[in-house]
């Protein structure tokens, strides 16, 4: 090869290999600004709405920047936002609602209308909207199983009630996913009948009456384990109680829905020795361990009746509507827990099953003050933009924003958060995962009202 020639053709090399590294850097400076071509569609389409204004109304002193989505898409009472914190490269997305909106409520809604199963949250907002119910904003909320070999995936750890309905309820364990047996695990939050927030440990006292005996429980909808040896499982769980043994028996004749104060007489309809039994739509089964049901075998038999009575406590949760549980309560009255603080100076050596919650993670949360209710989402494991925080961080970054309590939800890719019908932060897998249910502000709920007689509220 000559020397013009071979001058020539490294030139076009060094040109080549110069456009593929210029292009690499190109691709990777736009995957750590804006979303990947796999995520959603309602990402992209929220996120250009954000104006640019520095912090102003409500100064948070964690944060560098605030931007406003557009503030004349929103309901009055109500507006979303996204923080950037000014300690770490870090996006927290905010819905906000001011407690006092005549026309906002809080509200929750189960994945598929029944604990086996999971859903995404565009899925139950669609959902909703066929039945009169608008979604103006909803974060992923409760922990539980995503899959495993009964077939179990979707059922929940925490606390659920929807529409009065008692829908979950666990025992309490120091356990990850569940509340734990201290204060730290204060952890479901609701609201009474007249308006009263409340975030408090939840507890179950059930109780079977018959033939002058009483059998207590703790669980409802549950896994038949150690710590929970007697569930009760609802037609809210799915077709089958999807158990391996036990003792189960059906009981019929109740008064429907399972509510946090209920009393009703019962009818023994079937017994079953092997597991998995059906549950009847308009019925419950009762399951006991094996070794736990050999003093009750006698007892509980075909025809039999009996009384089955449940009273949630504190007593004020009894008059709830709706309300979900998390696993860690990150504020106490405008406090980060005293317990949360020791798991954060102990590098996660005071609470080793909450080991997650000391790194870096997308992180979800609900909380609330005096004024306004709010719910979070901070998007991370996405260098270049956001990647996270601790639990520490984020009760620190809430407690700066105003919050005076608030509860951790179930994060990682999990953490999502939906508002004006899209979701507006950007999942850490480059898509919206399917979720065991959201805890959501809505209009007033009102089943006659269709979704194109909603007229919007601007201020």
């Amino acid at each position: 090869m000559k020397g013009n020639d071979q001058r020539t053709y490294l030139m076009r090399i060094f040109t080549v290999w110069g456009l593929i590294i210029f292009l690499i850097l190109v691709i990777g400076a736009l995957r750590t600004t804006v979303p990947g071509p796999g995520l959603m569609t309602a990402v992209s389409s929220a996120i250009p709405q954000m104006s640019r204004k520095q912090v102003g109304d409500s100064p948070n002193p964690s944060s560098k920047r605030r931007d406003y989505l557009q503030k004349a898409n929103w309901f009055k009472g109500m507006r979303l936002y996204r923080d950037w914190w000014s300690k770490r490269q870090a996006a927290v997305y905010i819905a906000e609602m001011d407690r006092t909106a005549k026309n906002l409520r809080f509200g929750v809604e189960l994945a598929n209308s029944q604990i086996v199963g999971r859903e995404t949250i565009r899925s139950m907002a669609a959902r909703l909207k066929e039945q009169g119910i608008l979604m103006l904003a909803g974060v992923n909320g409760s922990f539980g199983i995503r899959e495993d070999g009964m077939g179990r995936g979707g059922m929940i750890f925490n606390l659920h009630i929807q529409d009065w309905e008692l829908v979950s309820i666990p025992s309490r364990r120091d356990r990850w996913g569940y509340s734990p047996l201290s204060p730290w695990g204060e952890t479901s939050f609701g609201v009474t009948t007249d308006g009263e927030f409340l975030m408090d440990a939840v507890q179950l006292n059930g109780a079977i009456h018959i033939d002058g005996e009483i059998l207590e429980f703790g669980c409802i909808n549950q896994l038949r384990e150690p710590a929970c040896p007697v569930v009760i499982y609802t037609p809210r769980f799915g077709e089958q109680t999807l158990t391996r043994g036990g003792y189960e028996v059906v009981l019929t004749q109740l008064k429907f829905p399972v509510t946090g104060k209920y009393r009703s007489r019962f009818v023994i309809d079937a017994v079953n020795m092997r597991g998995n039994s059906t549950i009847p739509r308009r019925g419950v089964v009762l399951s006991l361990d094996r070794r736990l049901a050999q003093r009750w075998r006698s007892i509980l038999r075909d025809g039999a009746t009996g009384k089955l009575e449940i009273a949630l406590s504190p007593d004020k949760w009894q008059h709830v509507p709706h309300g979900i549980g998390g696993n860690i309560r990150l504020l106490r009255n405008g406090e980060i827990e005293p317990e949360l603080v020791e798991f954060h100076q102990s590098g996660g050596g005071s609470a080793p099953y909450h080991h997650n919650g000391i790194r870096l993670h997308p992180r979800s949360a609900l909380g609330f003050n005096d004024d306004k209710f709010f719910l979070a989402t901070v998007d991370g494991r996405q260098m270049g933009y956001s990647i996270g925080m601790t639990f520490y961080e984020m009760a620190e970054f809430l407690r700066d924003l105003g919050v005076k309590h608030a509860i951790n939800f179930d994060g990682g890719s999990s953490s999502t958060l939906w508002g004006l019908g899209d979701v507006v932060n950007r999942p850490a897998h480059g898509y919206e995962r399917r979720v065991f249910n959201v805890a959501m502000i809505t209009t007033q709920r009102d089943r006659n009202v269709k979704i194109g007689k909603i007229r919007e509220k601007k201020d």
